[in-house]
């Protein structure tokens, strides 16, 4: 993989301070030559899991090479394997940059190692070993079927849903799929990014991949402090950085800070990702409550006091979660997080048996039109003490003045870093509160 080559009129590299570039690296570039491709760490990191892994999201920040490594593979298994491959980019311009790297590469190899080319055009490279690369604008409508399909800067893709749909029958064939993308922060729940929580979250069949700014030697925290200042000074918050060279996944899928109600600079502060516990981490005495879908980051501790949260919703397969926390009293500490479709009674049921197990937790229900249910459910058990709102009834009403002090309380806390949050989808539900 090092002996290939790597165009230096590299796109992403443009805003790249010239301090963290070798003498060469500068007037090859400047030149419009072609250098080495020598593999970083995290490429050869990633480079592993590509030889391993039937699909993959890779959520990245600019300038990592991750475009050449891909395109390189693809080379790889075109020239070892003889398949096709299918190269997506969001614009016609850019897909035709896509294929002019391709072939660029297969040009300055060793002449021993290179193909026979059939046919090569702006939009296709074809081998006598029957290997055939297209590239298209992902606004290209047809179904494909090749063992590898590519789709670079996936999140600005206008309708991801469609294109996959597209490349389907890659997938059903047992080809590789590679979604690649730097985040789009105007999109905080685009698909790109909701197949990448899904993947985090071992929900679905892809392997996610993240690296941050950090993954480009050379860059250090002076230069990274350099380009703070600078967004800040220019856009009024660290949006822009945080979509261009993020820092962390969280950094990189939060919705744009200045028009949501809690800035996610705060509630980073606050966040501690954990995985819930496993049966293996829970001891063999420890019963723990028979609730579909509960995640628990911390076992309840004796003496110590908790309260649950819970938002009911309808529980059919349209509506909404019905959600529910479960926070520590003295430390704010998230302990467990309960989300799923789930019916009113149901949710009560499953509310008495958590909140019996923390210690008789208290609870707090949003009074809603389920909610109601949900209060009526919990008022028969007789189980939880359920607190009262500011109104002096049962449950939380959401009116527009119940919402701007709960909105209000709750962007003190993390304002205040008077809680602990674990659960990355609460997180991202959080950060997306307009």
């Amino acid at each position: 993989m090092t002996s290939l080559t790597i165009s230096s009129q590299w796109e992403r590299c443009k805003r790249t301070p010239a301090k963290f570039l070798s003498h060469a690296h500068l007037k090859a570039r400047t030149e419009g030559k072609w250098i080495p491709f020598a593999v970083w760490p995290v490429q050869a990191e990633v480079l592993s899991s590509l030889t391993s892994r039937d699909r993959l999201v890779i959520l990245k920040s600019r300038q990592l090479g991750f475009t050449w490594l891909v395109l390189a593979w693809a080379l790889h298994r075109m020239l070892f394997q003889g398949i096709t491959v299918l190269l997506f980019s969001q614009r016609d311009d850019e897909a035709k940059d896509l294929m002019a790297r391709l072939v660029g590469m297969h040009e300055r190899l060793p002449a021993w190692l290179q193909q026979k080319v059939i046919s090569s055009s702006t939009h296709s490279l074809k081998f006598a070993n029957g290997a055939e690369a297209m590239s298209f604008p992902t606004t290209a409508g047809r179904s494909y079927t090749a063992g590898l399909a590519i789709i670079d800067e996936a999140d600005y893709v206008p309708d991801l849903p469609g294109m996959l749909n597209a490349v389907g029958p890659t997938v059903d064939a047992g080809g590789q799929l590679i979604l690649l993308s730097t985040s789009d922060k105007s999109k905080p729940e685009s698909a790109f990014k909701r197949i990448y929580r899904a993947a985090r979250e071992q929900l679905n069949g892809f392997h996610p991949i993240f690296h941050g700014w950090k993954a480009r030697p050379g860059r250090t925290e002076e230069w990274y402090e350099s380009q703070k200042r600078d967004y800040k000074a220019r856009t009024g918050s660290l949006d822009d950085l945080h979509q261009e060279h993020p820092d962390s996944e969280e950094e990189a899928l939060a919705p744009r800070s200045l028009d949501k109600r809690i800035p996610s600079e705060w509630l980073l502060r606050c966040y501690i990702g954990i995985k819930p516990l496993t049966a293996e981490q829970i001891p063999a005495d420890v019963r723990v409550p028979a609730v579909p879908g509960l995640e628990v980051y911390a076992l309840p501790v004796a003496g110590r006091c908790y309260v649950i949260g819970a938002d009911p919703a309808e529980g059919n397969p349209t509506s909404d979660d019905s959600a529910a926390e479960v926070i520590d009293v003295e430390s704010g500490e998230q302990v467990a997080a309960l989300a799923g479709k789930i019916e009113p009674g149901q949710f009560a049921g499953y509310l008495d048996l958590i909140g019996a197990w923390f210690n008789g937790a208290a609870i707090m229900v949003e009074r809603n039109n389920h909610g109601h249910a949900v209060l009526n459910a919990l008022r028969t058990s007789n189980v939880l003490l359920v607190i009262h709102g500011h109104d002096g009834r049962p449950g939380w009403p959401m009116t527009h003045k119940s919402k701007v002090i709960l909105y209000d309380l709750v962007a003190e806390a993390f304002r205040h870093v008077e809680t602990k949050l674990h659960s990355f989808v609460t997180l991202t539900q959080l950060q997306s509160i307009d």
